[in-house]
């Protein structure tokens, strides 16, 4: 039995985590949730799983479920604040952590688990965006195991089995993107995109930040960073193609010219439970690479509903952020780390109506240009230089605001 962690229990990674683990409950065991606020989620998932302990970020929202529990489930331990949420995902009880905490407050977690040895099973990229060489070294010397769960590097993942992308052998790994709801929407309407527009993404369901970040393609950016870093490959060997009904998730091109797509349904759970498969061991120990499946219910993709599979490069003028993003990962790990910490920022603003859809990316370009982009050389300096960016983000969004309003 593989015991499982799963941190942001509350998001739609946590909701498709669970959907698997619900229809494997004969290898998995779900010991430990963690979730920044949203306790009354958390009833329902402690109801059916009934684990160990459950950590909340928000101290009133811990307490609130300690009294909601407190005469039906005393046995489960209510635990409070971040320090909780990162002592959870090193327990020694738990095998595999799921670390679907988005944006950069997924990190301290993540590097705890990765620190203690865990099998992790990673959808949070931002946390190999901010601190990704500083990661894989620790989980080079710890032993920690890391299973992408992004549905494009699991797709490239599993089309290389392992992450083994040796120049040798694969020449180039492509990332699709649905291009988001704008994909055709005239240029000079930008200006008035609201957040609401934004976040009906066409064919995932999402959170707010991640749907924005899709619309601009800077997740897409993030994506090719997490790739570079996962898969060993200078940024000009990741490459990204529009592909509007998320059909292919991604594409290896080998040195021969021959090439692999993974081709699945926008199910978030096809990914997850690929990752979760290769912790099964076979009947001698050793743990099948890549090989392990898990049945699912979801949908099968129906190619004669599909029709046609259509791809496009990315214009560059309606998708200014992926540019950047390859220009961050040329510069280095500070410039990646700056790139994210700036565009949380202003996507933060974007949503509270702070900011116009087409100041996110120029908000973030201007911060990059006024902060340090040296290497971080440990995961203290990471948030000490996160906390710098925002700071400066934060400063030239209110010069914006002040010149908007003389």
């Amino acid at each position: 039995m593989i015991r499982v962690a799963l941190l942001g229990a509350s998001g739609s990674i946590g909701t498709s985590t669970l959907a698997v683990l619900r229809q494997h409950r004969e290898h998995f065991q779900l010991v430990a949730v963690a979730a920044r606020k949203d306790w009354q989620r958390l009833l329902p998932i402690i109801e059916e799983f009934r684990p160990a302990i459950c950590a909340l970020e928000d101290t009133g929202a811990a307490m609130a479920l300690r009294e909601a529990l407190s005469r039906h489930h005393a046995d489960v331990r209510i635990e409070a604040g971040a320090d909780a949420i990162t002592a959870l995902a090193e327990m020694a009880q738990v095998d595999a952590v799921v670390a679907g905490i988005s944006g950069f407050a997924g990190l301290p977690s993540t590097w705890a688990a990765v620190r203690s040895g865990k099998a992790v099973l990673l959808a949070n990229k931002e946390a190999l965006v901010a601190a990704g060489r500083l990661l894989l070294e620790q989980a080079h010397a710890s032993g920690a195991r890391l299973l992408p769960i992004d549905s494009e590097h699991n797709a490239a993942f599993q089309c290389l089995s392992g992450l083994d992308c040796d120049r040798a052998r694969v020449r180039a790994v492509t990332l699709t993107a649905s291009g988001g709801p704008f994909r055709t929407r005239d240029l000079n309407t930008f200006d008035s995109i609201t957040p609401e527009e934004a976040c009906k993404h066409p064919t995932w369901s999402m959170g707010r930040k991640i749907s924005v970040d899709s619309t601009t393609l800077m997740n897409k950016g993030l994506e090719v960073i997490e790739a570079s870093l996962l898969f060993n490959r200078p940024g000009r060997d990741i490459h990204v193609l529009i592909h509007p009904t998320s059909t292919v998730h991604a594409i290896v091109e080998f040195v021969d010219g021959s090439m692999l797509a993974h081709l699945g349904p926008a199910d978030m759970q096809v990914p997850i439970a690929h990752a979760l498969a290769q912790l099964l061991s076979t009947g001698d120990g050793a743990a099948l690479e890549t090989r392990n499946r898990l049945s699912l219910s979801v949908p099968p993709l129906s190619l004669a509903s599909a029709r046609t599979l259509e791809f496009f490069d990315v214009d560059t003028e309606r998708f200014p952020a992926l540019e950047l993003a390859y220009q961050a990962l040329e510069r280095g790990q500070g410039a990646c780390l700056a790139l994210n910490a700036a565009n949380e920022v202003a996507v933060a603003a974007f949503l509270d109506g702070s900011l116009r859809f087409t100041d996110i990316v120029s908000l973030t370009e201007r911060t990059l240009e006024r902060v340090d982009l040296s290497e971080p050389t440990s995961i203290e300096e990471v948030f000490a230089r996160d906390e710098l960016v925002r700071r400066e983000t934060q400063q030239l969004l209110s010069a914006m605001s002040m010149k908007a309003r003389a």
